[in-house]
């Protein structure tokens, strides 16, 4: 008898080895449907006008004008603007040419619709030099082209640059509009804005600037949903403080890249929102919004930056979310992070979340960076896979039962990184079953409250985990490298021991049918 009980111990382990190997097997095998994607390859794909750097202007003739009267401009060349204009325009007529505006201290009013309006050009160059303010009429009734509905309007390229200031006023809807592309590349912008601020129809390329932007409707917008690499806008540089009151900060049709940038945003709907995608490779985010932070209705990729998203209904959405780097920080009434099917629906006309079907072409990927979520509702949703594969997550979730701190409709899967998740026990799940990485599920016996102290020790008393709760909980999924099958562990409730337990698969739950752990 004796000798058969010492050997039962070993058949037990192999058993569980057995049992290990055949979760790693499937857990390959779940694997493979995880998402690989790279903003590179959404950067590459746009068709970006860098035409305006091709222009020698040194071969046109320039022009000096003291403004007097209306101006209309027929001939390429340089057009040196200084002077007052009240109750007059500028309008360019000037087929397949190049012309540059230098305005250079200019105040312009008109009565009568746009303040500079060019019907025909190749490259329209607006460069600023001191402080030029420009205001349009609200009465357009005299313009006979319905598409002509901005203060500054353009049917060719439109590029602004220089180091001064254009203080812009749209009284009757757009501030600036280009029917192609518009570009800027340095300056700085104080626009107010009847309906939305920048339309660029084909693209909006910023290289740098200082933006203060408020409008009714969208502040940045691109719109061309027909040629292959366009309908895109793209951010390298700048400071941002974009203000819309009705509607979005940034929109775009197709792709939106942002690859740096500070930005303080404030939004009746969305603060970034494109109906494809959105790529995040850098830059200071703080978004303040009615609806969703960041929403994508195809793909969401963040590669990097700060983004502090303080206020939002949901903050990060799209169909296929994956996070490679980036400290991320998000504060959201409904669903941190959600990944579902379908387009955006304003959370001002509807009463929960999106109305997203199960789908398993949804995905969160988390490969790398800090993730922070503290989320009224779920944390990380999926409506398909949620997989972990590096970085530091931690959620702070729901405090009623009809929403988990994680929720993945085909499953969770855990490769690498680390992760809590803490919230309400009613709609719980474990960071799983199918995982390569060690995890542990703790129902506790009461609700504990905000400011309580977690801390899981190993059995050589090093912390491996220690968070302070934001909210009140009653579940914790925790997964980290740290954790070793067969090793015992200790989990403290502010410092007073709450239970040992020893890791005996890859998920081991603590307390789910067992209601006399000890506090």
């Amino acid at each position: 008898m004796g000798k058969r009980s010492r050997e039962l111990p070993d058949l037990r382990w192999l058993i569980a080895s057995i049992i290990l190997a055949a979760l790693l097997i499937i857990t390959i095998a779940v694997n493979n449907n995880q998402q690989t994607t790279d903003a590179n390859l959404l950067s590459d794909a746009l068709d970006v006008d860098n035409g305006d750097l091709k222009i020698n202007w040194d071969s046109y003739p320039t022009f000096d004008i003291e403004l007097s009267e209306s101006l209309t401009i027929s001939q390429s060349g340089t057009y040196h603007l200084t002077g007052d204009l009240d109750n007059g325009s500028i309008l360019i007529k000037s087929a397949k040419g190049q012309i540059r505006l230098i305005l250079d201290n200019v105040v312009i009013t008109s009565e009568s619709g746009p303040v500079i309006k060019c019907d025909e050009a190749d490259d329209l160059v607006i460069e600023l030099e001191g402080e030029n303010t420009l205001a349009d009429s609200s009465d357009y009734s005299k313009i006979t082209d319905a598409d002509v509905t901005g203060a500054i309007y353009s049917k060719g390229d439109l590029t602004f640059q220089g180091n001064g200031t254009l203080n812009l006023t749209a009284n009757y809807q757009d501030a600036i509009v280009g029917k192609d592309d518009v570009k800027f590349k340095s300056g700085k912008y104080q626009i107010n804005a009847e309906d939305d601020a920048i339309r660029g129809k084909d693209s909006i390329y910023i290289v740098g600037g200082n933006f203060d932007i408020s409008a009714n409707n969208d502040c940045f917008k691109a719109t061309n949903d027909v040629d292959a690499g366009k309908g895109f806008v793209l951010v390298e540089d700048g400071s941002f403080n974009l203000i819309s009151k009705n509607a979005k900060a940034i929109k775009t049709i197709k792709t939106l890249l942002l690859k740096g940038g500070n930005y303080s945003i404030n939004t009746f709907d969305d603060a970034i929102h494109s109906d494809n995608y959105i790529a995040i490779t850098g830059g200071i985010y703080n978004i303040t919004s009615g609806d969703d932070g960041i929403h994508a209705n195809n793909e969401l990729i963040i590669d990097g930056g700060e983004l502090h998203i303080i206020k939002a209904y949901e903050g990060l959405e799209a169909q296929i979310v994956t996070i490679n780097n980036g400290n991320i920080n998000l504060i959201t009434t409904d669903d941190g992070i959600n990944a579902g099917g379908g387009a955006d629906k304003s959370s001002q006309n509807r009463p929960g979340a999106n109305p997203f079907k199960a789908d398993e072409n949804c995905t969160i990927t988390i490969n790398g960076g800090k993730v922070y979520v503290n989320a009224s509702g779920d944390g990380i949703d999926s409506n398909g896979w949620l997989y972990i594969n590096g970085g530091n997550v931690i959620v702070d979730g729901p405090t009623n039962n009809g929403n988990g701190a994680l929720d993945a409709g085909m499953g969770i899967v855990m490769n690498g990184g680390e992760a809590y998740a803490i919230g309400s026990s009613g709609m719980a799940t474990t960071l799983g079953n199918t995982s390569s990485i060690f995890n542990v599920s703790v129902y506790f016996n009461t609700v504990e409250p905000a400011g309580t102290k977690i801390t899981i020790k190993n059995k050589s008393e090093e912390t491996i985990l220690e968070h302070t709760s934001a909210k009140q909980f009653s579940h914790l999924a925790f997964g980290s490298p740290k954790l070793q099958l067969g090793d015992t562990y200790t989990l403290y409730i502010n410092d007073e021991e709450y239970t040992s337990f020893t890791l005996s698969n890859i998920t081991t739950e603590i307390g789910k049918t067992n209601n006399m752990l000890k506090r």
